[in-house]
């Protein structure tokens, strides 16, 4: 039986940070807690690492142990929760990495299903997500729904469903698919928390009851504002910061988009995560001037 409380949750605002690399591209911990105290100063709760902004699927299985007891390490006492993402191609890697996540700690453990060889229903997802939080029973589980990157289209709301007398820690999803609908539906699942992982939609998600939104840490600030006039009934000030943070996330549109464009701002805020990984590509300097100006313009403490 499992030892995660059935009324586990994750709180707060939570951020999804890059993967520190050096120039030769192995990992680079020491700048975790940079990291840290940069998410700590900007409305950030806790980190949900090693997922798509993290480059978890471009890292090694022991790579991504590393970077996982580094950011456990590195949060404590700083961060209220660690979120491991342990999904994979192959169900062993995702296997290992979950067993290694709850050993090291982990406050929570999300996993998203292998999009090469992809299973084709619900029943087959809930099979192979309980075979991984298996590994990690003691450890709240999430399963991960990012489907315009995984190309998995199933029902996230009907896998919670089944799942649930199936996967004892299961306690949600974090869900960064652009389908409020979907959302929606999700929220109605009893026991079972969801979490957005999708910038844009921090407001029309505060509609839906959502509160703990996974986002890009130098956004912290701007949600915790938004949040705060939508709670106090002010939704042309919570609009307001809306678009704040849209107009962060449509630098996606000019300067690349993904983990090259959150390291190149990370930077630029004064935290060097170095290159991204092939087959990504790194932001040109050429365009640095360019990011900074607008980062500037958009009240971000840049650093020159």
């Amino acid at each position: 039986m499992s030892k995660v409380p059935t009324d586990f949750e994750i709180k707060g605002v939570i951020a999804a940070p890059g993967t520190g690399l050096k120039d030769n591209g192995d990992l680079n911990p020491d700048i975790i807690p940079r990291y840290v105290d940069f998410l700590s100063k900007n409305g950030v709760d806790g980190v949900f690492v090693l997922g798509t902004l993290g480059e978890g699927l471009s890292l090694t299985v022991q790579e991504r142990k590393d970077a996982a007891t580094a950011w456990v390490h590195g949060a404590r006492g700083k961060l209220s929760s660690v979120i491991v993402h342990v999904g994979a191609g192959n169900i062993r890697d995702t296997m290992e990495l979950a067993r290694h996540a709850g050993q090291a700690g982990a406050t929570a453990i999300a996993c998203m299903l292998p999009s090469y060889f992809k299973p084709a229903s619900e029943e087959l997802a809930v099979k192979y997500l309980e075979q991984v939080a298996k590994e990690a029973p003691d450890t709240p589980f999430y399963y991960y729904c990012i489907n315009f990157m995984s190309g998995i289209y199933l029902d996230t709301a009907r896998i919670l469903q089944l799942s649930k007398s199936r996967i004892p820690n299961l306690r949600g999803a974090k869900i960064s698919s652009r389908e409020l609908p979907s959302l929606m539906d999700a929220t109605q699942v009893p026991g079972m928390q969801v979490m957005v992982g999708t910038d844009e939609q921090f407001l029309p998600c505060l509609s839906l009851g959502i509160r703990v939104p996974v986002l890009n840490g130098f956004l912290g600030n701007i949600y915790q504002r938004c949040m705060g006039c939508y709670d106090k009934g002010d939704i042309e000030g919570a609009r307001k910061e809306m678009l704040v943070a849209r107009r962060l996330v449509k630098l996606r549109d000019t300067f690349m988009g993904g983990p090259a464009l959150v390291k190149a701002i990370m930077t630029s805020l004064g935290v060097p995560l170095g290159p991204v990984r092939l087959p990504l590509q790194d932001l040109p300097q050429s365009l640095m001037a360019d990011l900074k100006a607008e980062l500037k313009d958009a009240g971000l403490p840049v650093v020159d």
